[in-house]
């Protein structure tokens, strides 16, 4: 599956998924992620989510017919597990429509089989899902535990049901670790936040921007000094949900007003000035002196970084191109005014013309 990276660490945000697959299809298998971790949560499951695409590797047919198109695999692990399937095939297809001549259903229906897969690919971004199949074990939360290796070439139910089991380990082990933020001193949860946090990707720590706000809400004078980094952590997902419906503006005050809090370390101001400065440009907003303004408090915030020089050839560079914006437009204005003079000049020796003659 292929998948789109937003320079400058512009990640995919969690989601309030819709009631799309609300319950599991007549093989156990749910598609909606969000109706899957609440009946995980309810039943105390972890979940494993399973991705196919158009892109998925030679062979690897035989897996996931043998996985998704009989219940014999969510069966042998419903003891422990809720299962989600998020299929990505037909996509062109899928994301262009019915075409003009469908019915009102069948627009309906491809609707509805659009926004279900807007939905599935960041959930599939938030747990870094880039080849498929994949399967990945994530908590009753939808925390990222494992990814389950494999070629996915076996027909063998009993092989891939012997894959899950044998991260029995890594899975007790997360799932104490989950459960050590919920109880004990706050000292204590915030170093459990912290580590999950730690052993977390980039993407994958979206998903955990619950537990990043609990340890801000734990450790309201920062004494364990770790604040900083959750609130980068929180502004990123929060402006990934704006920049996601579309909301350039909103994102990029999200991250002009995190930056300005002062628990965050300097570098961290730096960068989120610089994310700013980075989704106007994408955007489409076109205002240059803006984007400049933010790469300046990205240089103030922390002026003394590495990579401060690389953020002023940026500006040296928007700077350039700002002034020869101007002066194409002012050599256009210079160009029709010039014209315009012209033509009156015209009309002007034109009316002379026409007195002269008339006159005589």
């Amino acid at each position: 599956m292929k998948k789109n990276v937003f320079v400058l660490v512009v990640f995919s945000a969690l989601l309030t998924l819709c009631s799309c697959g609300a319950k599991a299809d007549k093989n156990g298998w749910f598609s909606d992620f969000e109706a899957a971790k609440k009946t995980a949560q309810a039943k105390n499951k972890n979940i494993i989510l399973m991705v196919n695409s158009d892109y998925d590797i030679d062979g690897s047919a035989t897996g996931v017919k043998a996985l998704t198109e009989t219940d014999d695999f969510t069966k042998a692990l419903s003891d422990g597990y809720v299962c989600v399937h998020f299929d990505f095939t037909n996509l062109q297809a899928s994301m262009e429509g019915p075409g003009i001549d469908a019915t009102s259903a069948e627009q309906k229906a491809a609707e509805k089989r659009k926004e279900t897969l807007q939905k599935q690919f960041l959930v599939a971004d938030m747990l870094a899902i880039q080849e498929t199949p994949a399967m990945v074990i994530t908590t009753r939360d939808g925390y990222f535990i494992t990814n389950i290796t494999s070629d996915f070439a076996s027909s063998s139910v009993d092989g891939y049901v012997g894959l899950i089991n044998a991260e029995k380990q890594l899975v007790d082990m997360t799932t104490l670790k989950v459960e050590a933020t919920k109880v004990g001193s706050a000292k204590e949860r915030i170093a459990a936040i912290d580590a999950i946090y730690e052993g977390s990707t980039e993407n994958q720590r979206l998903a955990l921007v619950d537990l990043s706000k609990t340890l801000v809400d734990l450790d309201k004078k920062n004494e364990s000094g770790l604040v900083g980094k959750h609130l980068f952590s929180i502004a990123n997902a929060e402006a990934f949900m704006k920049i996601n419906s579309m909301d350039f503006v909103g994102a990029i005050k999200t991250y002009s007003a995190y930056a300005e809090d002062k628990r965050m370390k300097p570098v961290d101001s730096q960068a989120l000035y610089f994310m700013a400065a980075s989704t106007m440009a994408r955007s489409g907003i076109n205002d240059i002196n803006a984007i400049i303004s933010y790469l300046q408090k990205s240089i103030d915030a922390d002026p003394e970084n590495e990579n401060v020089d690389n953020i002023k050839t940026i500006m040296q560079n928007l700077e350039m191109m700002h002034e020869q914006q101007n002066a194409a437009a002012a050599s256009e204005t210079g160009a029709a005014e010039a014209a315009a003079d012209s033509v009156e000049s015209q009309d002007e020796d034109l009316n002379k013309s026409e007195s002269d003659s008339d006159s005589e």
